[in-house]
């Protein structure tokens, strides 16, 4: 089995995360310091309207945009399911909800009043009187002593869902896990007294979260870049017996340590349109408003003599890719898939498989349709939270947002590693030219230029903006002495 090596770290306002499998990128993540309505967290909020029309609600939680909630998530409150059709609230009531999908775009964040606590081996239902089992456990004697466990350790009107993990898990460690989740619960509610809007319950942060959707048995190492998260994980993993014996790393370089592991590089190609393939065939992955578009090109793959084999061959590397890239850019919603054309019907077949199988191995739900006619296969990814491409990327201005630029966000982060390069060397004078709008935006970035100070308190980085650089250009040179011309120190 492959073995993961985790890597965190914090650049400027965002923690990273990052998983490879023997050096292979397979998962990322970036959580702003001042996130609001991450996926977990619950919230005290008012409903500010009802639509009946649309069956939902919005809710004022206190953020920058109202919640919505569909009629179905508000059965807690209304058991029958006819009047929760008929929403019988009204502008003004108080209700507790909880974050399924955290905002996109200019959609607030989407929310439940199934409450849910997120463990390890479990997910605890307070409010909701349920056993399940993950789908992913197949074995049928399993399964059913996994549910009699649950039976035997919750209490009446309280669901349990088990998760995959915990067939690696005791019945002890998975009792004591529901304990303490039915402890947390009772601090929410109580953390709800008196207040009318507002977070009552914040759910892990990115690294925690990270360690425990991980299997402790997979994990080879993990490598921390910054002290501060360094020193939250020491008190962190005690509270994780299963990952104490993990071997953990602080990066002692004085580079990106995403730079030197040779992850950046990866994070960024995870965003670009265009994957190759290690046998010389490539994809092109589009998104659009409604789906998002595959399509499998042979490129410099030759194969062999059989045009056939060659094009099935080429299309099960694609499939395998494809299931790696959609997690890896947390694609949801539906995908099409345009694989190269193949005429024996045993090889669409075989792809067919070969693709869902790929995708089963992703923890977010996937169904696969067969193989159409013309040689497309659609399947849909559940997707929470945003994906790579929303993250660090934003429609490109230029071209009336036909295409995508990078965010001001990707901007610094490398435009900080190339800094770090240079000043590591032993520069005590940086010249940095930039597009006007990036120039704008690290003027702006205080964490950026206070880390620099903090790290290199002798050297200093001048800056300024040059017209005729397009978004995302910058130039960073070392010199002897302080810039002439109209540069601004950073």
């Amino acid at each position: 089995m492959p073995k993961k090596t985790l890597y965190f770290d914090k650049i400027l306002n965002y923690t990273v995360t990052a998983v490879t499998e023997n050096g292979r990128l397979t998962g990322c993540d970036i959580e702003k310091k001042d996130a609001s309505a991450k996926e977990g967290n619950i919230y005290r909020g008012v409903i500010k309207s009802v639509i009946d029309g649309m069956q939902a609600a919005f809710i004022d939680c206190g953020l920058e945009r109202n919640c919505y909630i569909a009629a179905d998530d508000l059965c807690p409150y209304c058991p029958d399911k006819s009047k929760a059709k008929r929403l019988n609230f009204k502008a003004g009531d108080e209700i507790t909800v909880q974050v399924v999908k955290p905002p996109v775009g200019k959609k607030g964040a989407k929310v439940t009043t199934h409450l849910s606590f997120v463990g390890k081996s479990i997910i605890y239902l307070p409010e909701t009187d349920f056993i399940g089992v993950s789908r992913k456990i197949s074995d049928g004697e399993l399964r059913a002593s996994l549910t009699m466990e649950a039976k035997k350790t919750k209490k009446r009107g309280e669901g349990v869902v088990i998760r995959s993990a915990a067939p690696f898990c005791t019945y002890g460690y998975i009792a004591d896990e529901l304990d303490y989740l039915r402890r947390l619960y009772q601090r929410t509610i109580k953390n709800a007294e008196g207040i009318k809007t507002g977070l009552i319950y914040s759910d892990y942060n990115l690294p925690q979260r990270v360690l425990r959707d991980n299997n402790s048995d997979d994990i080879e190492k993990i490598i921390v870049g910054d002290e501060e998260l360094w020193n939250n994980l020491q008190e962190v993993l005690p509270l994780m017996p299963e990952h104490s014996g993990i071997c953990t790393e602080l990066y002692a370089g004085g580079l990106d340590m995403l730079e030197e592991y040779g992850v950046a590089k990866q994070i960024y190609s995870a965003i670009s349109p265009r994957v190759e393939l290690e046998e010389g065939a490539n994809l092109v992955i589009e998104r659009t408003e409604a789906l998002t578009v595959i399509d499998v090109n042979t490129g410099k793959y030759i194969g062999d003599d059989n045009l056939e084999q060659t094009v099935y061959a080429a299309n099960l590397a694609a499939a395998r890719e494809i299931a790696r890239q959609v997690k890896l850019r947390n694609i949801g919603g539906i995908v099409v898939v345009d694989f190269i054309d193949m005429k024996e019907e045993n090889h669409r077949k075989a792809l067919a498989y070969e693709l869902n199988k790929a995708l089963q191995k992703d923890a977010a739900q996937c169904k696969v349709l067969p193989m159409s006619d013309f040689g497309l296969i659609e399947f849909t990814r559940r997707r929470t939270g945003k994906g790579l491409g929303d993250m660090l990327t934003i429609p490109c201005s230029r071209c009336g947002g036909k295409g995508y630029t990078c965010s001001d966000e990707l901007i610094l982060i490398t435009l900080r590693a190339e800094l770090l390069r240079i000043l590591n060397g032993g520069a005590l004078h940086v010249a940095v030219q930039t597009d006007a709008e990036t120039c704008g935006a690290a003027l702006l970035c205080r964490e950026f230029s206070d880390e620099l100070r903090e790290k290199f308190p002798a050297a200093s980085v001048y800056i300024r903006a040059d017209e005729k650089m397009k978004r995302g250009d910058f130039t960073c040179k070392p010199l002897k002495a302080r810039p002439n011309g109209d540069y601004k120190i950073l």
